[in-house]
């Protein structure tokens, strides 16, 4: 038994899990963690799932979206400035 769905269903509910994952990340993100490193175990997971639901709905531009993703913008900003996350602590040429 075959039924039509609606265009927007399917991109709700995926843009409705990858809305949870970004909330989830929030007290990552914004917290202070006791070891000073913020760990997350799901850093890129909200915006594929907003990337993807983009894609696949109505309105494509939707599709830009998943750049609420902290991870997103990072890995861009690392790719443009690849500078930009060297530990300076470990100068190979300060061996004494």
């Amino acid at each position: 038994m075959w039924f039509k769905m609606h265009p927007w269903v399917f991109p709700a509910i995926l843009a409705a899990i990858g809305l949870f994952y970004l909330i989830i990340q929030l007290p990552l993100i914004f917290g202070k963690p006791k070891d000073g490193h913020s760990h997350s175990g799901v850093p890129i997971i909200g915006g594929i799932h907003f990337l993807i639901a983009g894609l696949i709905s109505p309105c494509k531009w939707l599709a830009l979206l998943c750049v609420l993703d902290y991870a997103f913008i990072g890995t861009i900003y690392a790719r443009i400035n690849p500078d930009a996350y060297k530990d300076e602590d470990k100068d190979p040429s300060s061996d004494q």
